[in-house]
């Protein structure tokens, strides 16, 4: 009988504790699991999630909840025997949107258990920083940022805090960059470390993105004319934003970027402070998530 952790944020209004208790129970005597439902805490959360796996032993642990939660259980399950599952509870699911994990809870616990384990990339930090999605500075830093401060909720707070930032006065920064092939400065409005290909949105900010590839890609959005936004918002989302020319995308394996000044960053839906150089790198396969 194989052992199932399912760690959840109880402040996600898609999660009920009552109905989770009862899916996960009707589940667990149709595929004859044991488990057990533990809820995130809001101070050292990681460090608990750590001991709970710990004292628990699971096969599987299964992050229900959004980009933030599935980021917080697999720090703690980088290069471990540990399978991950997600369902998707978030106001942003972009990394199980990327997996084609279901966004309903009920079709999501099935998908998990009926799917295999595959190696998974993970994108690290300055050596203590993990994403498993997107990380990234600059235009969606700011509104993920709004988006925190007014406790927004759901795609409509994220639209409403990107029209904000859209109707804003416009502000670039700048760079340099180096990696094995490449060292060079920039102006950017954005700049964002991928793993996957696109925001739980479903736009497409990186068309190259591989979970599994060994690489992962910075995707550059330079200062752009007013006049060409609608286009590439367009483009961005029908998946052609290679073909912009205020874009660049470098595919690498390392990076070093040292910023003129210090930004806000974001990592899987989470706001870091005050970032003046990331040290970046591909950790290969090192997570274990169960999807199709």
């Amino acid at each position: 009988m194989i052992k199932i952790l399912f760690i959840a944020n109880p402040t996600s209004e898609v999660i009920d504790k009552t109905d989770t208790v009862s899916l996960i129970s009707g589940f667990a005597d149709k595929y004859n699991f044991k488990w057990e439902l533990y809820y995130t805490e809001q101070y050292d959360a990681d460090i608990k999630i750590r001991k709970k796996i710990k004292v628990f032993n699971p096969d599987i642990v299964v992050a229900a909840g959004g980009d933030g939660t599935v980021n917080q259980v697999a720090t703690a399950l980088v290069y471990s025997q540990i399978e991950m599952g997600i369902i998707p509870a978030g106001s942003a699911n972009g990394l199980a949107y990327n997996l084609g994990i279901p966004s309903d809870m009920s079709e999501a616990l099935q998908f998990i258990l009926e799917s295999n384990a595959k190696p998974v990339d993970v994108i690290h930090l300055n050596k203590n920083i993990y994403c498993c999605h997107l990380s990234d500075i600059g235009i969606n830093a700011r509104i993920v940022k709004r988006f925190e401060q007014e406790g927004s909720k759901g795609l409509p707070g994220y639209g409403k805090q990107m029209l904000k930032e859209l109707l804003s006065k416009r502000t670039h920064f700048s760079f340099n960059l180096k990696t094995p092939s490449l060292n060079k400065r920039f102006s950017a409005e954005m700049l964002v470390m991928a793993n996957a290909r696109s925001f739980g949105t479903g736009a497409v900010i990186n068309p190259a993105g591989k979970l599994d590839d060994g690489q992962f890609e910075i995707v550059i959005i330079r200062p752009y004319p007013w006049w060409s936004l609608f286009y590439l918002i367009m483009m961005f989302l029908f998946g052609k934003s290679e073909k912009l020319k205020y874009v660049d995308l470098i595919k690498t394996n390392q990076a070093d970027i040292v910023l003129d000044y210090s930004h806000d960053l974001q990592v899987d839906g989470e706001i870091i402070r005050d970032i003046k150089s990331l040290e970046v790198e591909i950790l290969p396969s090192a997570l274990k998530i169960r999807y199709k």
